[in-house]
């Protein structure tokens, strides 16, 4: 069986949140204009019950002071041209005003496989997706790789795809985050055993040395297992600062399901 997990991460400004979605909310918290990361996980774990980190990054970038960070692809048709294939991509992460943002990034104008700077500086950088396409092809011609100036990988769009990997992030400085609710759905096959979610968020000293001290490492678990199919993801738990969260998913007995999962989580400043 082939593990598999893929992540759509997106960030919306607080002014493109419609529909009364955020009506639950005090004021007070309404007032800092929230931002919303939503992540779409389509997935299935091993034929085992052990946990494995979902689409993770490649590597962190995770510096104190933001910097300018590079793009390039294997195919030269990656370009900002009208007969390229892709042409920019957005970038989620966090800028030198420790806000979590996207922001626009474009490729080389004539050769794709020109190393080329990004206009934006980060701290970090979490996703990274197509945004725009000539009329080469509408989807990455070559693998794209986001990486540190030192050529550190950081994500990559693959080839033929619009989204790279990355599912992993971090809470700003000076913000908190607040789990916004979801929904976990396992698919039923003919293993009918089930999956298990687990969120890990470890405490901001620990994620930047690495570690997972005893107390500094906390996880929340959400499954579907015999006759469930669905699970509506509570709202309510909160993030510090500098908490880096990420997703894990595991078998809940020894054959994997498919199952797609949706998380929501508000950020903002306090």
């Amino acid at each position: 069986m082939v593990v598999a997990s893929e992540c759509r991460m997106r960030l919306q400004e607080f002014a493109d949140i419609g529909g009364g979605y955020l009506d639950d909310l005090p004021l007070s918290i309404m007032a800092m204009s929230p931002k919303l990361l939503t992540l779409h996980v389509v997935g299935k774990p091993a034929d085992v019950k052990a946990f494995a980190e979902i689409d993770a990054p490649t590597n962190e970038l995770a510096v104190t002071t933001a910097v300018a960070i590079e793009h390039l692809s294997a195919d030269a048709l990656d370009k900002n041209a009208a007969a390229g294939a892709v042409r920019t991509y957005n970038s989620i992460g966090i800028d030198g005003n420790d806000e979590i943002v996207t922001r626009e990034e474009a490729m080389d104008a004539t050769d794709g496989t020109t190393e080329t700077a990004t206009t934006n500086v980060y701290k970090d950088c979490f996703h990274a997706y197509a945004t725009l396409w000539g009329n080469q092809d509408d989807d990455a011609e070559g693998k794209i790789d986001i990486r540190k100036l030192d050529d550190t990988i950081l994500v990559s769009i693959p080839l033929g795809d619009n989204e790279s990997n990355g599912a992993r992030f971090r809470v700003p400085d000076d913000h908190v985050a607040m789990l916004y609710g979801g929904t976990l759905t396992r698919h039923a096959s003919a293993a009918d055993e089930g999956v298990i979610i687990r969120l890990i968020y470890i405490d901001a000293v620990d994620a930047l040395l690495g570690l997972a001290a005893d107390r500094a490492i906390n996880w929340i678990d959400f499954s579907v297992g015999l006759y469930t199919t669905h699970l509506n993801i509570p709202k309510g738990q909160m993030f510090e600062e500098g908490s880096q969260i990420s997703l894990w998913h595991s078998s809940m007995v020894d054959l994997g399901e498919d199952y797609d999962l949706k998380l929501n989580f508000l950020i903002w400043k306090k």
